[in-house]
């Protein structure tokens, strides 16, 4: 009976596993050092070895001839493990046993000792599958295991798994396989098969297993029923792919503005049944590797593409700016959502590509919606504070400086009676320091509160007011406020000379004592007195 390759080549040996060595050499080192762990878990994506390296370390604790931590596959437990003859590795698919009932028949099995082989292995396959009681009824065996059990737990999904339930394994977390390994391997697996295939070829099945092994030698045997000599145009037709060519002149339309000639190429794309979904991915991969080409210094690191198909990116990716590429991939993203929730599939793509032939300098409807919100919010707050309306003073050195004036009375007491204290002031006095050190030390010991859209200061000292007469000062105080603060405000003071006179308790004591008569001897006006 035919076996398919991905069962075929499947690795017997920790050295036949490709692109997970902090996987294979870690417990290679534990087997050669006998520190075998009572419970592993194996973790990552589809298709990256995690069940091969499991059925191989079930076979490797068993070996009767071991060999640098790898099994020998050549003894009666390696290759009863292998047909599934021995019964003391069990492997479990906990999507379909993720019941308590089936832990609880697992738990008793495991207190016997194992038949023929030296431990008994339990290999639970998406384990994050299993129930909450479940997981309660595995948890006191995974604790304190039988010294002959050893549990191995595979999943994808590592974040569903309890914390009590991680704690107590070994984790190992499996990488995507990159795809200069896979396109090795596969070039090996043809080699083996009298087959042939192109290096393109390898490297396009390698990006649409997107780092998945198994998926990759899928879509091997799937081409090989096709033809033993393996191109990019084969393996594009066999995977439902456009051919490379409707994608870069798709992009030609985008680039020349041209949504009449991208409607006829998506027609006849979907005249020759490709998948209007499956177009949209590939051609967001095309605009991502336009966005990876501009932005980075050597892309071929990331991208998986012949050294033509590069050259001919590079060149659409030299005239389209950066923003105009991220704006197409979020359109295409956006349009591939919607159609896989129903939508028409083919008028979803026609009409994101018309938009995309649209001029980029156009703004779509979505940045209407918000410029317009915005606006409306900016109109709102007018209506709430009408003194926001108040004209903008002059500008001095191309910056606008508000000076430091007095509201008039009204105006003045209602921010008084709405300030709150700057608890930021500090930080800003602190600010001012890189500016200038005199200002810093005129300001020192000075208070601030802000009222409406005022910063109102307050300070015994008038020499920080003397210093904000000067525009440039003015400017470094706004430009330390908005630093600290990240708003922008206007300048005041909290209370002026008069004010200060009128409330000074001691020059109210002098009026009163005049008044009585008592003389008074003064050393200066009452603004001068301690």
């Amino acid at each position: 009976m035919y076996r398919v390759l991905y069962r075929k080549y499947r690795p017997r040996v920790f050295a036949d596993v490709i692109g997970q060595p902090q996987v294979t050499d870690t417990l290679k080192n534990e087997l050669q050092s006998d520190r075998i762990a009572h419970a592993y878990l194996f973790t990552g994506s589809r298709g990256t070895g995690k069940t091969t390296c499991s059925k191989i370390l079930a076979k490797a604790v068993n070996c009767l001839n071991p060999k640098n931590g790898d099994p020998c596959c050549e003894c009666e437990i390696c290759k009863g493990i292998d047909d599934g003859s021995v019964m003391d590795v069990s492997e479990i698919d906990a999507a379909s046993n993720n019941g308590v009932d089936d832990i609880r028949m697992l738990r008793e099995e495991a207190d016997f000792t194992p038949a023929n082989a030296k431990y008994r292995v339990y290999i639970i396959d998406e384990v994050h599958m299993l129930s909450i009681g479940a997981f309660n009824a595995l948890l006191k065996t995974l604790e304190e295991p039988p010294p002959h059990v050893i549990f191995i737990l595979a999943t994808t999904e590592v974040h569903k798994l309890p914390a009590t339930i991680m704690s107590r394994c070994q984790r190992f977390d499996f990488h995507r396989i990159p795809p200069e390994c896979i396109a090795d391997r596969l070039s090996f697996v043809c080699e083996q098969e009298g087959a042939q295939i192109d290096r393109d070829a390898a490297l396009l099945i390698a990006g649409i297993a997107d780092g998945a092994m198994r998926d990759s030698l899928s879509l091997l045997d799937q081409v090989l029923g096709q033809n033993t000599h393996i191109t990019e145009e084969l393996v594009r037709r066999s995977a439902g792919l456009a051919d490379k060519s409707s994608i870069l002149s798709l992009t030609d339309c985008i680039l020349s503005h041209d949504p009449a000639a991208a409607i006829d190429l998506i027609d006849e794309l979907h005249q020759s049944s490709k998948d209007m979904a499956r177009l949209c991915e590939e051609l967001t991969e095309h605009f991502r590797a336009m966005m990876l080409i501009r932005t980075m210094k050597q892309p071929q690191s990331v991208l998986v593409m012949s050294e033509n198909d590069f050259k001919r990116t590079s060149e659409q990716a030299e005239k389209l700016p950066l923003p105009v590429i991220i704006r197409a991939i979020d359109m295409l993203q956006s349009a591939l959502d919607r159609m896989l929730h129903g939508v028409n599939r083919r008028i979803e793509m026609e009409m994101t590509l018309v938009r995309l032939c649209s001029d980029e300098r156009q703004t779509d409807i979505a940045a209407l919606e918000k410029k317009i919100a915005a606006l409306e919010n900016v109109i709102n707050q007018l209506r709430a504070n009408p003194s926001l309306l108040s004209p903008a003073p002059a500008s001095t050195g191309g910056h606008t400086l508000p000076p430091v004036r007095r509201p008039a009375n009204e105006e003045m007491e209602r921010l008084r009676k709405n300030a709150v204290e700057m608890k930021e002031w500090p930080d800003v006095i602190e600010e001012l320091k890189h500016y200038s050190k005199a200002i810093y030390m005129g300001f020192e010991g000075s208070t601030a509160y802000i009222s409406d859209r005022y910063v109102l200061v307050d300070s015994k000292n008038d020499i920080c007011f003397e210093l904000l007469r000067k525009p440039s000062n003015r400017d470094k105080m706004r430009e330390a406020i908005r630093s600290v603060t990240g708003k922008e405000y206007k300048l005041g003071r909290y209370s002026y000379p008069d004010e200060q006179k009128q409330d000074d308790p001691l020059t109210q004591l002098v009026s009163e004592l005049k008044a009585a008569g008592v003389p008074v001897k003064e050393k200066g006006s009452s603004s001068d007195s301690d």
